[in-house]
């Protein structure tokens, strides 16, 4: 078996394309120029080696299972005399399975193949690519279990005599995580393509791992660089860009969204430790204060599927540190990150107890209140803009008010406008409340045209689905709270 493996490391080593010295080449997925100047035949070549050497890790990952030896495959009569093996017990037979031929495999895989595999991450050839991804993947399944394999048979010491080398999984997270900052990737495509390595890394985790072991270790560590891979970088203002760096990027950007949509609905986040799900609430509340606003965006809805699909596991502590994190993304600038905050809020509010909606909404009317623009008299506004022209201090100051107003005020109506929305069919007795406070954030000259939108959606949306027992809904509202509501949702009269 060792013979084998060591003959197909070689081949690898040989031929596989690296991202450092002279072998830096850029080619297309369709092929090109392999590392020591071959034809665009080699990165087939390249690619034959790496599903056979895939193939010899999957070999070793069913030996060093627990009582897999004592059921030897049917090609194995061909490579081991087992003539006398049939005379044995069982129990005898794993003994003579070569142990020590298994582990000079492993020692091969880890010192020599592994080394080799992190060079190629940027590989320019997408099947290549696809069986490193896949090699990592077996090299950290194979090294978990052979260690487990050799402790059940009672040897402390799984590597002796020197053979001890790192957790390759650790090794392989901190190369995938210093992708986008490290220096090894000269050019944008070979940056890009260690990227798709590190995704598809991912996917294998995700779908092929132990639920318990594969996501705690590797996936979780890996969420930030999955949030960083939805950055583009190639906008607009960049100038001639090649139409094919773009592409790539796009695809780049593609692959992690679908990334981050999968682990975040991914129910293998109960299976392993129990500060699994605080990991992963730090990783997300690191990026919710990304300079992009894409990655923020990502942030709300992440935490939107996360809260949604564990939010009977979750404790109070988890919940109000979510809320947190979708409250500040509610007075975020860009209307795409604040209406999927609002989302994120009305699924954490849905669960939440009434009385704590209750006493949050009061608390949110308050401030909603305060926080409404005033109107005031002409003369007012041009002394007080002749004092502030006067003074740059002053003016700074009325500026940072302002903006400190403005964010006061979008938290608390997208707060108001996500509790209404958590009861679609209900109308709990907050909701007259809320409903009459937004109302007045509905017109002209008191809000801006984001927040005014919607305020008009969230009470239009209300009607909608109170429409069909709207005779009943319509006794938990005074008097006062019905005009409030049809100020905002009937259309304005010809002669008003």
């Amino acid at each position: 078996f060792f013979e084998l493996t060591n003959f197909f490391i070689e081949k690898i080593e040989t031929n596989l394309w690296q991202s450092s010295g002279a072998n830096d080449v850029e080619s297309s997925d369709d092929g090109g120029p392999a590392a020591q100047g071959q034809t665009p035949e080699g990165f087939t070549a390249q690619s034959k080696w790496l599903f056979l050497i895939s193939a010899i890790l999957v070999e070793l990952d069913d030996e060093t299972e627990v009582g897999a030896a004592d059921q030897l495959p049917w090609y194995a009569h061909s490579l081991i005399d087992t003539s006398l093996l049939r005379q044995k017990e069982p129990e005898a037979v794993q003994t003579e399975v070569p142990v020590d031929d298994l582990r000079q495999s492993w020692r091969a895989v880890s010192e020599r193949l592994l080394p080799r595999l992190l060079l190629a991450l940027g590989h320019p050839y997408e099947k290549c690519r696809d069986y490193v991804a896949s090699c990592l993947f077996r090299i950290c399944y194979c090294h978990r279990k052979f260690l487990n394999t050799l402790r059940s048979k009672g040897n402390s010491d799984p590597c002796p005599e020197g053979d001890s080398v790192d957790d390759p999984g650790k090794l392989i997270v901190e190369k995938l995580v210093s992708i986008t900052n490290s220096p090894e990737y000269s050019t944008f495509k070979m940056q890009r393509h260690a990227l798709i390595t590190a995704r598809k890394f991912m996917v294998y985790c995700v779908h092929f791992g132990d639920c318990k072991n594969e996501f705690s270790e590797f996936v979780i560590p890996l969420i930030p660089l999955a949030f960083e891979g939805l950055e583009v970088t190639l906008g607009d203002e960049s100038g001639d860009v090649d139409p094919s760096d773009r592409m790539l990027e796009a695809e780049v950007v593609k692959g992690f969204r679908y990334q981050v949509a999968e682990v975040s609905c991914s129910c293998q986040l109960i299976y392993g430790s129990r500060t699994d799900i605080d990991r992963v609430i730090d990783a997300i509340d690191q990026v919710s204060s990304h300079n992009v606003w894409q990655i923020r965006q990502a942030a709300a809805n992440a935490l939107r599927c996360i809260q949604g699909g564990h939010k009977f596991v979750f404790s109070s502590a988890q919940t109000s540190r979510t809320t947190i994190i979708v409250s500040r993304l509610l007075a975020d600038d860009r209307r795409e990150v604040s209406a999927a905050a609002m989302a994120a809020l009305t699924g954490i509010l849905a669960a939440m107890p009434l009385t704590d909606v209750t006493a949050l909404v009061r608390k949110q009317v308050k401030v909603a209140r305060n926080s409404i623009v005033k109107k005031r008299k002409k003369k007012a506004i041009q002394e007080e803009v002749a004092e502030a022209t006067q003074s740059p201090d002053d003016l700074a100051s009325a500026a940072a008010k302002e903006k400190d107003r403005s964010r006061r005020q979008q938290t608390s109506v997208l707060t108001l406008c996500a509790s209404v929305l958590a009861k679609p069919y209900d109308t709990p007795p907050y909701v007259p409340l809320a409903l009459a406070a937004i109302s007045k954030h509905s017109f002209e000259g008191r809000a801006s045209l984001a927040i005014r939108e919607t305020v008009k959606r969230c009470c239009a949306e209300f009607k909608k689905t109170h429409t069909d027992n709207w005779e009943a809904h319509k006794k938990c509202f005074s008097q006062e709270q019905l005009e409030a509501l049809e100020d905002v949702i009937s259309s304005p009269h010809y002669y008003s």
